[in-house]
């Protein structure tokens, strides 16, 4: 009896902590890990990368590819990044094991909790002094497939400018999501949204938005990707001007890499 009881709690504890659940929302000042503030580029070099969580388009895990791609830019938006010890026992998380690789300051939001712990997510990598930041949940509709999107306020060449960051739903709700953070956006004069929006140009809220003639699809003007309709990463501006950028194809990740170099636009 006593062996059926411990049978049954571990069964009952092993159903509870499987299920996902939203992750709570949060606030700070400041990212983890070392930075060089006397770093100030002519240029700014901001990338947006889904990594399939350090996975190959053939499925492969290797988080240090996904780590190179991404050295070399300055401000990053990465979607599908694991917590601590999911795809190693104890671990680092994803976010701080990319920073070090490429000398960034981090930060991890986490979208869902599983097995007890942060368990999978998105993050901001930065070379540049970031001052406040908050992580804000998404409606969602999965029950399962939670959402979120990080905004920072990054110190570059004497002012500030906001990043957001974010990952939407793959279905249902996803026109909502994709509102909400295009309402963010339009709350800054100088400002980047970037991420997997897992939305194409024609859908209605990002066309609409596209219209704006102080929003532009950095990702366009510096002629990446160009012959791809079914583009669902973006990179969107406003107060920059766009200098040129660089792409890779799938291959390290099941998404491109996407990378654009910005200077501040004349006042």
């Amino acid at each position: 009896m006593f062996k059926l009881i411990v049978l049954l709690v571990v069964v009952a504890i092993v159903v509870v902590a499987r299920k996902a659940k939203p992750a709570e929302e949060k606030s700070g000042h400041g990212f983890e890990g070392l930075l060089d503030t006397s770093y100030q580029p002519e240029f700014l070099k901001v990338a947006s990368y889904n990594i399939q969580t350090g996975k190959s388009e053939e499925g492969k895990r290797d988080l240090m590819a996904s780590a190179k791609v991404i050295s070399e830019a300055d401000l990053v938006g990465v979607q599908e990044v694991y917590g601590v010890g999911f795809d190693g026992l104890f671990n680092p998380n994803q976010a701080e094991r990319l920073a070090k690789h490429g000398k960034f300051s981090w930060l991890f939001s986490a979208t869902r909790m599983r097995w007890f712990r942060e368990h999978r997510g998105n993050a901001i990598l930065s070379k540049l002094p970031v001052k406040d930041w908050r992580v804000e949940m998404l409606p969602d509709t999965s029950g399962k497939s939670f959402r979120n999107m990080t905004i920072a306020e990054v110190s570059w060449q004497g002012r500030q400018f906001h990043f957001i960051n974010t990952h939407l739903h793959t279905r249902g709700g996803r026109e909502d999501q994709l509102e909400i953070v295009l309402q963010e956006f339009a709350k800054y004069p100088t400002a980047i949204l970037l991420g997997d929006f897992n939305s194409r140009a024609d859908t209605s809220a990002l066309r609409n938005a596209l219209k704006d003639i102080e929003v532009v699809d950095a990702v366009a003007v510096a002629g990446l990707d160009s012959e791809n309709p079914d583009r669902i990463d973006w990179i969107l501006s406003k107060g920059f001007t766009v200098e040129g950028g660089e792409m890779l194809d799938k291959g390290v990740s099941d998404h491109p890499y996407y990378q654009v170099s910005l200077r501040y636009s004349s006042n």
